[in-house]
């Protein structure tokens, strides 16, 4: 079972420096492997044939598989939350995902991820009504180039 991130921060607030070799290697991350994904799409049934589907044509196929795959480990914030939405997974998991590749989560002060959160938690997981929101308040578009 993983530990909350707020009790592991409370761990390594009183870490001591003899300590932190052993907490690195149980808690400490990489980057990212493709893991988190290969987690999910197994626990969720999931085809990655459909999430290349869902892509919208904004990450290439090949990409999707590279990632998905662990070969790519350091797609940018807007491929994750893509690939992500793709996946239809919830608010805590594409935290988890941005997390584990090293990316900031959705900000709530953000215009930008405030309009990527609201349909993430109302599970409407598709990528044209986003970009018509985000094109709708003149901000940038979920693109394979961010």
């Amino acid at each position: 079972m993983e530990k909350p991130t707020t009790e592991l921060l409370n761990v390594l607030n009183q870490l001591k420096p003899s300590e932190m070799d052993g907490f690195i290697q149980s808690y400490g991350k990489q980057a990212g492997n493709g893991a988190v994904f290969s987690e999910y799409i197994a626990g969720h049934d999931i085809e990655v044939s459909d999430i290349v589907k869902r892509s919208k044509g904004l990450i290439s196929k090949s990409y999707i598989y590279d990632i998905l795959g662990g070969i790519k480990k350091n797609p940018s914030r807007d491929i994750l939350l893509i690939l992500c939405i793709a996946s239809r997974m919830d608010r805590k998991y594409v935290r988890r995902v941005l997390e584990n590749y090293g990316q900031r989560d959705l900000y709530v002060k953000d215009t930008r991820d405030i309009i990527i959160a609201t349909y993430i938690n109302n599970q409407i997981y598709d990528l044209d009504r986003i970009n018509d929101e985000l094109f709708r308040y003149n901000l940038p578009l979920l693109h394979a180039g961010s």
